[in-house]
């Protein structure tokens, strides 16, 4: 426990300095035998295909694309495919897109979460999860990130009645309300109950 503890502090640290510094090493041992060279918008897209994808397959397309200048479109659906990440042309469009709106995006991040979340659900493939997960991943520390893993976290502390069957706008708002309570009853962030959460779900703190 510890030692977990431990990892998810040093994964805090790493979202911290890459939105400070805008570039991060991570280092996913003992979990994931890989280190990975992230900027901020190799970030975003690990984030767009993370989304009903896994989180494994994602870290992989990340790592392949790490050096990479030039992001169009055949590439990325190539290097999406070869890494397993469902739905690959479509996140590949989107991947393109935000590519090319990259002075937009780090305009927005520099609104608070709350308003940076709501520009960010304006472009193309990013939804509520994403945008929280983007957020969560370069710093903000005060997001959820409501996946399949917390709501089932969710209905087992029996903080809700029933799994959403879909999820608008306001009841993710309403769940992450409800997250935000059980964090401050913890003592913890948003951010690192999630770290907490997936560890308690998958037995890995990945990000």
């Amino acid at each position: 426990y510890n030692m977990v503890s431990c990892i998810i502090k040093k994964r805090l640290r790493e979202f911290k300095k890459l939105g400070e510094k805008g570039k991060v090493v991570f280092n996913f041992r003992p979990f994931l035998e890989l280190e990975l060279s992230a900027t901020v918008l190799t970030e975003l897209l690990f984030c767009i295909a993370a989304a009903n994808s896994s989180a494994k397959s994602a870290i992989f397309f990340q790592k392949r694309i790490e050096n990479v200048k030039v992001l169009d479109r055949g590439f990325l659906e190539n290097v999406l495919k070869q890494c397993g990440v469902r739905f690959y042309r479509r996140k590949a469009r989107y991947m393109e897109r935000a590519a090319k709106n990259w002075r937009k995006v780090k305009e927005i991040l520099l609104l608070s979460s709350m308003e940076a979340r709501e520009k960010l659900v304006k472009v193309k493939g990013i939804g509520m999860k994403e945008a929280s997960h983007f957020l969560r991943n370069v710093g903000r520390e005060d997001v959820a990130i409501i996946d399949r893993h917390v709501l089932r976290f969710m209905r087992r502390k029996n903080l809700i009645d029933e799994t959403p069957k879909s999820m608008s706008r306001k009841r993710y708002l309403e769940l992450e309300n409800i997250l935000r309570d059980y964090a401050k009853r913890k003592g913890l962030s948003l951010a690192e109950l999630d770290l907490r959460i997936w560890f308690e779900e998958t037995g890995t703190v990945l990000k």
